[in-house]
């Protein structure tokens, strides 16, 4: 049983973090490009002391761009950083139900699966229709061990599309599970 939820975490761990961040980029102003994007212990020595407002200057309240340096962080592996940052954006714009999505698998891989549970569910009842939350929830359901409810979101997620890459992927993640 532990290693088939290690294999579905490795699986979707590798499908579902460019599923999870789907935003497009905009292109960067003049102003921005001068900015470096991330940071990192060895290129800089403020890492981790850098505001949302030093990274994204005038755009620190726009909930777009906000949501795209969350993903960045969460595609570098900062998921506090990213966990801050989607929390911001959903302050700003409560029915983002894409942040939700992102929110829940970055409180995931911080090892915190009841948060993610619950901000999963909640973007879920926002958005009924939102088939990449449901396989996230369903992902996250089978990692904590829940596979009556993950088997579930995941037939949900299956339900709203199962041509889709995410239906695909949820059929193929629920025969992981049967």
């Amino acid at each position: 049983m532990t290693a088939f939820v290690l294999v579905i975490l490795c699986v979707v761990s590798f499908s579902s973090v460019p599923l999870s961040c789907s935003r497009s980029e905009s292109p960067r102003s003049a102003e921005q490009t001068k900015k470096p994007l991330t940071s990192g212990p060895l290129m800089d020595q403020n890492y981790g002391k850098i505001s949302p407002e030093d990274e994204l200057g005038a755009d620190a309240d726009n909930p777009k761009a906000l949501a795209q340096l969350g993903d960045r962080y969460f595609e570098g592996g900062r998921y506090v950083e990213a966990v801050d940052i989607y929390n911001k954006v959903l302050s700003l714009d409560p029915n983002d139900v894409d942040t939700y999505n992102d929110l829940g698998l970055a409180y995931q891989y911080l090892k915190q699966p009841d948060k993610a549970i619950k901000t999963l569910r909640k973007g879920s009842e926002i958005m009924p229709s939102y088939q990449r939350i449901w396989i996230s929830l369903g992902f996250v359901l089978s990692s904590a061990g829940k596979n009556t409810e993950a088997k579930t979101a995941l037939s949900k997620a299956i339900e709203l599309g199962p041509d889709t890459p995410v239906g695909i992927e949820a059929k193929r993640m629920l025969g992981q599970i049967n």
